[in-house]
């Protein structure tokens, strides 16, 4: 079986995970353009007109390029944010059926509001502790 076979089921479709990797692997590639796209248009943002030129005619063009990498940047930061979002929403699903052993990717939900709303109550809990230990020392005063 050659390695390309080894991700393609009875049916000849490609397996789950080998596409999802495939199409993750698309978003880095867009995330690295997005950089580029970002230092590009920086660039352009800080180039000086030429004595040379009509100046008015460099900034028409010079803001025309600028708004055209500016919507190749947000049409990147669109389709990146809408690959992430559907695969943190498939492994979201995923982690939620109960557990089996037919599960290709492990994912473990976040705890981080659990961690947050437990360090809140202890922190509420040493206040009324620290409260109660004031009134019993006024108390103890009188």
């Amino acid at each position: 079986m050659s390695a390309q076979n080894q991700y393609i089921d009875v049916k000849g479709h490609m397996a789950e995970s080998t596409m999802r990797i495939k199409d993750l692997a698309q978003a880095e590639k867009k995330l690295v353009l997005l950089i580029e796209t970002a230092a590009e248009a920086l660039s352009i943002l800080s180039d000086e007109a030429p004595n040379d030129e009509n100046t008015d005619q460099f900034v028409r063009d010079r803001a025309m390029t600028f708004r055209g990498l500016a919507e190749r940047y947000f049409s990147l930061v669109n389709d990146i944010q809408f690959a992430l979002r559907s695969h943190t929403h498939y492994l979201t699903k995923e982690a939620s059926i109960t557990s089996s052993a037919n599960k290709i990717i492990p994912f473990k939900t976040s705890v981080l509001d659990q961690y947050k709303e437990l360090e809140i109550w202890t922190s509420a809990i040493e206040t009324v502790s620290q409260r109660i230990a004031e009134i019993k020392k006024i108390a103890q005063e009188q």
